[in-house]
């Protein structure tokens, strides 16, 4: 269990995930904040996936109200490397 816990965690920090689709090469990236924005995650999906390339899978994006009252913007890209 210990094992696995760390496991998440260690993909949580790189700041993407994979799952099933597409063998495995689905890709999620975050891109959340006031200084970032979707260049940000598409830089990102750039150097993961290559020279292939990739297709966005969907784009999240959703305004969220901190506990100090600011709004804050939570996006997600999901893309599926070529």
């Amino acid at each position: 269990m210990r094992i696995i816990s760390i496991l998440l965690l260690a993909i949580a920090a790189t700041g993407c995930a994979t799952d099933s689709h597409n063998n495995g090469r689905t890709l999620s990236f975050n891109c959340s904040g006031a200084g970032n924005g979707w260049d940000d995650c598409t830089k990102q999906a750039d150097a993961k996936c290559g020279a292939k390339g990739y297709d966005v899978v969907k784009r999240n994006i959703d305004s969220v109200t901190g506990a100090s009252g600011t709004s804050e913007m939570k996006r997600e890209l999901v893309v599926a490397c070529k």
